[in-house]
C-alpha cells in the first residue's frame, strides 16, 4: 500500500517577485496575479485561481487552455474575454505571399461585428519593419479587415483602451 500525505497552504502570491525561485516538485494553487514570474524556474506546472498557470516552457503561459507567451497577451486575453469577443490567440494562418506559400502567425485574430482584424503585439526587442509591414498588406490583400500593431509595454499597463480602440478601428473599416 503506498500512502502519499498531501499538505494544501493558501498562499496570495499577487504582487510577489519569484525571480529565481526553484517551484521544481511544487504543487501551488494560488492567486498569481500581478505576480512577477522573472527568472522562476517552473519546471512544473503552477495552477493558479484565474485559470492561467505557467509552463515549463519559456514565456509560455496557459490561460483558459491557450498558450499565450507573454504578459500583454494575458492581459489582451482577459479584456476580449470580459467583453465577449471572439477570438483565437496565436493563431497560424497559411497565406500567399511573393516567395510562395508561408505560414504566418497572429497574436489575435479577432472577429467583430462580421469583420477580421489582427491585433498584433510588439514586444520592445520587435517593432514593425518594411517586412512586416509587406505581411500585414499580404493579410490586408487575402480578407483580414484590420491590422494593427500595439507595444507590449502599453498591452500590459492599458489592455482596456488597447482593445477598445482596436475594436473601435475594426468596426469602422469599410467592408
Amino acid at each position: 500500500m503506498n500512502l502519499q500525505r498531501n499538505l494544501t497552504i493558501e498562499v496570495n502570491l499577487s504582487g510577489a517577485n519569484l525571480s529565481g525561485a526553484n517551484l521544481s516538485g511544487a504543487r501551488l494553487f494560488a492567486n498569481l496575479n500581478e505576480a512577477d514570474y522573472g527568472q522562476a524556474d517552473l519546471d512544473k506546472t503552477i495552477n493558479a485561481d484565474s485559470e492561467t498557470e505557467l509552463s515549463g516552457s519559456e514565456n509560455e503561459i496557459n490561460w483558459n487552455g491557450f498558450r499565450l507567451h507573454s504578459d500583454a497577451q494575458v492581459k489582451i486575453a482577459e479584456i476580449l474575454d470580459r467583453t465577449s469577443t471572439l477570438f483565437i490567440p496565436n493563431s497560424q494562418l497559411r497565406l500567399t505571399t511573393p516567395a510562395g506559400r508561408q505560414n504566418q502567425e497572429a497574436d489575435f485574430l479577432i472577429f467583430h461585428q462580421n469583420k477580421l482584424g489582427i491585433l498584433k503585439i510588439d514586444s520592445g526587442s520587435s517593432h514593425p519593419n518594411a517586412t512586416e509591414d509587406e505581411m500585414c498588406q499580404l493579410f490586408i490583400d487575402s480578407g483580414i479587415s484590420l491590422v494593427k500593431h500595439y507595444d507590449a509595454t502599453r498591452c500590459s499597463e492599458q489592455p482596456d483602451l488597447v482593445v477598445q480602440e482596436f475594436l473601435e478601428n475594426l468596426s469602422h473599416v469599410q467592408a
